[in-house]
């Protein structure tokens, strides 16, 4: 059941039947707009967590019998490729990773299937580059090479980027989203305050020759619509945070950790701003009309 505010207004704004929808009508739309902007908040966040991981990070490959012999990289060739790697203008760091390392990271493709113990694995080297710095790939390539033919070199930010792009892209378009969402709040205020304006028309005559002023008016419909603010945030927040409640608990099978509370604020700040904004737009559309003496058909 919605919560119930009680003001003594001097319309009776409860005859109007269509009212009785409004505010589940704004409460989906504050309900869209937290999704768009919990959605801008993650995919900002995924890619920055992308970006630190992947940016200035390569990995230089040696295939396993490259050289169509049996013999792997001798601990001398290691050696010598760590040296040249290390030698390199722009290279901070160089590290071999160990067959558990491969393991871990090609565990998802795995599916549970067992690896034989004479599995080949290649010799893999995660190299830390310097973000401000160029390195010539092409050119420790062909320094690599002179060691084993079988040598490849990953620029993670050459598939990284477009990745990018398309993150950026959907940012954008959530932005985009919850910016159409408010317009579309303010849309319907307006719409729905001149309707009511009409149908209590009357009334408002009758309180303008007894002295109303157009401010005393407006405020009797701030106050309705502010509680009808509170109704929509009401269903806006139940549904949020059942929404994120159930996507931790798909996620990461449990309800609550660390992001959530995050994300929990976001549910509850995004009705506060937009009944705000209702009770801005249903207060300057009323004077606006008074003012014009346009609110009668």
């Amino acid at each position: 059941m919605l919560p119930s505010l009680k003001y003594d207004y001097d319309f009776n704004f409860n005859n109007d039947k269509s009212s009785r929808f409004i505010p589940f009508i704004i409460g989906f739309l504050m309900y869209s707009a937290t999704i768009a902007i919990m959605s801008c908040i993650f995919t900002h966040n995924l890619t920055s967590d992308w970006s630190k991981a992947l940016c200035g990070r390569v990995t230089v490959e040696f295939q396993s019998n490259a050289d169509r012999t049996e013999e792997s990289l001798t601990e001398k060739q290691k050696e010598e490729i760590i040296k040249i790697i290390r030698s390199t203008a722009g290279i901070k760091s160089v590290r071999q990773l160990q067959e558990e390392d491969i393991l871990k990271i090609i565990e998802p493709w795995l599916s549970g299937t067992a690896i034989p113990d004479d599995f080949p694995f290649p010799t893999i080297f995660d190299v830390e580059t310097d973000r401000n710095a160029r390195v010539d790939l092409l050119m420790l390539s062909d320094k690599l090479s002179k060691i084993s033919q079988g040598v490849r070199i990953h620029d993670h930010a050459n598939w990284y980027a477009p990745i990018l792009k398309i993150s950026n892209g959907l940012f954008s378009f959530a932005i985009l989203l919850s910016i159409l969402i408010f317009v579309t709040v303010c849309a319907t205020i307006i719409f729905i305050t001149k309707q009511t304006l009409t149908v209590h028309q009357n009334i408002v005559k009758i309180l303008q020759l007894i002295g109303a002023s157009n401010s005393y008016i407006a405020s009797q419909f701030k106050r309705y619509y502010f509680a009808i603010g509170v109704r929509s945030s009401f269903i806006s927040v139940l549904f949020g945070a059942l929404t994120v409640l159930g996507m931790n608990f798909i996620l990461s099978a449990e309800l609550l950790h660390a992001n959530t509370m995050k994300y929990l604020l976001i549910t509850a700040l995004i009705p506060v701003i937009t009944t705000i904004l209702v009770v801005i737009t249903s207060k300057n559309t009323v004077l606006f009309f008074l003012n014009n003496d346009e609110w009668v058909n």
